[in-house]
């Protein structure tokens, strides 16, 4: 077991969940490799199936798939789903469908009731997020380029992701969402998250204004339960500590985005908090999440680019970046602050130019330093005939895709 083996030499920890599609070769594979990891499937590759496992006339029934999409999408707990989906199959006389009987026996691998209390920031129910990712490398690299090539072109593609990064985060750090409401807790909001997290905030508290009433409020000890209605129609119940401010709802959303729900967010205003409790701002949303430094087991960042610096140097690189953008993001509101912290900045660069220029290596020289050769003029050795593994066939068309193709090819052939 390769993998397995890289993470007992490694220290490594094995994924909490891996999302793939129904490739039962893969499923094998995980349950071997990572015995103790969730196996998810992607729910994209299996409702891509559903209008042709159903049959035409469910397909063109709105109230099935909207009732479906629903019960899939919509429940909140297993017994939810479970109950909403013999439901549906008992309505619509879908009893005697072998595909959906194999869907409802796997429903603990692609429901999203039943992975609610995994937090993984909402990547919980496709693979898109890998698949996106896959397409972005492919602009950099192909399957006919050498290895060190290769490598080239990855480390570029690692840099314009950094690039990106950084812009956005400079974004989120010197730029303000605009505020839909007077209410504090959703200017807290736009202070402490990254703007791509505080527009899934902002809309919590829309709607916690907008939608959300309080149907009953039930007080024993400390403890507060607060039952929330909202435009579903559907009752919430939170449940809020008083003295600690801990709260829970049954959505559920926290455990599985890590972004209080609208719910809570009406509770917190009803007792008069005007910040979100520290305890449900995850560092991982805030601007000040990527100025944190990782490091591995032996002491080594994490993040960066991959360069021939000494690890010494390294380190002091990143820690000198985290603290110059901490300065910056105190200073910038006091022009007191911002003119002595320019002229520090201005004073250090002067210093270092007296100390003598550094001619920096090129991003050939970098390689060449990392692999402890120069780099060949000819290139003997050519990659390999590819071998037909898994996405390189060719895929199987579905059902829907060979009735186009049927009829397309039936109108070219009708004689003018």
């Amino acid at each position: 077991m390769v993998v397995q083996d890289f993470l007992e030499s490694n220290s490594g920890i094995a994924p909490k969940l891996i999302m793939t599609d129904e490739d039962q070769s893969m499923r094998i594979r995980i349950e071997q490799v990572f015995p103790n990891t969730m196996h998810r499937l992607c729910m994209w590759h299996i409702l891509m199936k559903l209008t042709e496992k159903v049959g035409t006339t469910m397909k063109n029934n709105p109230d099935f798939h909207e009732r479906f999409m629903s019960c899939v999408w919509g429940s909140e707990t297993p017994s939810e789903f479970e109950s909403q989906w013999c439901s549906i199959i008992s309505d619509f006389g879908l009893a005697d469908n072998t595909w959906l009987q194999e869907k409802y026996e796997s429903r603990n691998s692609w429901i999203p009731a039943y992975f609610m209390e995994t937090h993984l920031g909402g990547i919980l129910r496709t693979t898109s997020r890998s698949e996106s990712e896959n397409a972005f490398f492919r602009h950099f690299a192909n399957r006919n380029l050498a290895l060190i090539e290769f490598w080239v072109r990855f480390e570029t593609a690692l840099e314009e992701q950094r690039q990106k990064e950084l812009q956005e985060d400079n974004a989120s750090l010197h730029t303000l969402p605009m505020l839909k409401t007077c209410w504090s807790i959703e200017s807290h909001g736009r202070d402490v998250y990254t703007h791509e997290v505080f527009a899934e905030f902002q809309c919590q508290v829309v709607a916690a204004r907008d939608y959300c009433h309080v149907k009953s409020i039930v007080q024993v000890g400390e403890v507060r339960t607060i039952g929330i209605s909202s435009k579903s129609g559907k009752v919430r119940v939170v449940s809020f500590n008083t003295s600690t401010k801990a709260a829970h709802c049954s959505c559920r959303m926290f455990e599985s985005l890590g972004i209080i729900c609208r719910h809570i967010i009406v509770v917190l205003r009803n007792e008069g908090c005007d910040e979100i409790p520290s305890q449900y701002v995850l560092h991982r949303w805030t601007k000040m999440a990527a100025r944190q430094l990782s490091y591995d087991a032996n002491g080594h960042e994490l993040e960066g680019p991959s360069t021939c610096l000494s690890p010494t140097i390294k380190k002091l690189y990143s820690e000198t970046c985290s603290k110059f953008s901490l300065a910056l993001h105190a200073s910038k509101h006091c022009e007191e602050k911002m003119r002595y912290f320019h002229k520090v900045v201005g004073d250090a660069f002067t210093q270092l130019e007296q100390m003598g220029a550094i001619s920096e290596q090129s991003k050939v020289q970098d390689f060449e330093s990392f692999v402890g050769t120069s780099f060949p003029s000819v290139i003997s050795i050519h990659p390999p005939d590819v071998a037909n593994t898994k996405g390189s066939v060719k895929r199987l068309k579905r059902g829907s895709e060979q009735t186009v193709n049927q009829k397309k090819k039936s109108i070219q052939k009708v004689p003018d």
